[in-house]
């Protein structure tokens, strides 16, 4: 049934989807409250010395932003390539090429829950001739899971999921790849995580991107993208590392939660504020000693 709505909403044109979109982020607000305590809390604590008025404002715009990503992404599954050049502008393309050696080498690209991340891989895909591939976690929904495997793997990216990504790099590691990974989501309780200081709280990351940049040697990116306008983005890429031996796996994630944080703080209303990011309790000291597979490079005390 979900499968067949997504594809029956695809068919519509965007501005009609537009048109549902902002009903849809009035009822979730007001009316369905859709984790609106998470947002509200999650606003405070990342800009406690704003005024709850400006804090509502963001609010609102976030829940337009969430309904309008939503829309895109399915009107997304039926657009041609060339929609995504034109919706998506790429300040910085060549820097790609450089760190790749112009298609010879496979380069790691860390994005953030900000803007539309789904139409970035296609936006990709149009720019660059070289095969690409993206990490995912399974969605609780089969036919949701479904769906989105099928808009990202439209233009040839081949989906990685994240249990059996180590093992796919090993494999393709001689295929040069640009491997897109969304390392802002929150860890599972048995996940290898890395803690440092982000949107004002102590905050878990994978380790994984890190930990297989170093593995592999390959170049790592941060891709950020920024709302322009409704349905317009622009996407800005900034090198993180040509050498992930020399500044370890702390280093680039510490580089990755600062060029995220300074994304948001930039653009509050474009990040996924309905995230649970926080939900769980990050590890201790005497928790590492029995799981040696939690980092605790820079690990900073829980919240209380």
């Amino acid at each position: 049934m979900i499968g067949f709505l997504y594809r029956a909403l695809a068919r519509l044109p965007l501005n009609w989807l537009y048109r549902l979109s902002t009903a849809a982020a009035k009822l979730l607000e007001h009316v369905i409250r859709y984790r609106k305590k998470t947002v509200d809390d999650n606003l405070r604590q990342a800009f406690p010395d704003e005024t709850p008025a400006w804090r509502e404002t963001v609010r609102g715009h976030f829940y337009r932003n969430l309904c309008d990503i939503t829309v895109e992404i399915i009107s997304g599954s039926r657009q041609p390539l060339a929609f995504f050049s034109e919706r998506m502008s790429i300040s910085n393309p060549e820097l790609l090429d450089e760190l790749s050696q112009n298609g010879q080498q496979s380069v790691l690209v860390m994005l953030a829950h900000q803007g539309n991340w789904e139409w970035m891989l296609h936006r990709a895909a149009a720019q660059y001739d070289m095969a690409m591939a993206f990490v995912y976690k399974r969605l609780h929904s089969e036919a949701a899971d479904q769906f989105s495997l099928y808009a990202r793997g439209r233009f040839g990216a081949t989906a990685i999921e994240m249990r059996d990504t180590a093992r796919n790099f090993i494999r393709h590691r001689r295929t040069p790849r640009l491997i897109y990974m969304l390392a802002d989501q929150s860890p599972g309780q048995r996940e290898r995580v890395y803690v440092t200081s982000f949107l004002n709280r102590p905050t878990a990351f994978f380790s994984g991107a890190a930990t297989l940049a170093k593995a592999t040697g390959f170049p790592v990116a941060f891709a950020r993208c920024r709302r322009a306008r409704r349905g317009h983005y622009e996407i800005e890429l900034i090198e993180v590392t040509r050498d992930p031996a020399a500044v370890g796996e702390s280093g680039i994630l510490e580089r990755y939660a600062e060029l995220t944080e300074t994304a948001i703080r930039e653009c509050p209303a474009d990040w996924l504020w309905s995230n649970r990011r926080w939900k769980h309790q990050l590890p201790t000291a005497s928790d590492t000693d029995e799981n040696p597979s939690l980092t605790t490079e820079n690990q900073s005390e829980p919240e209380s």
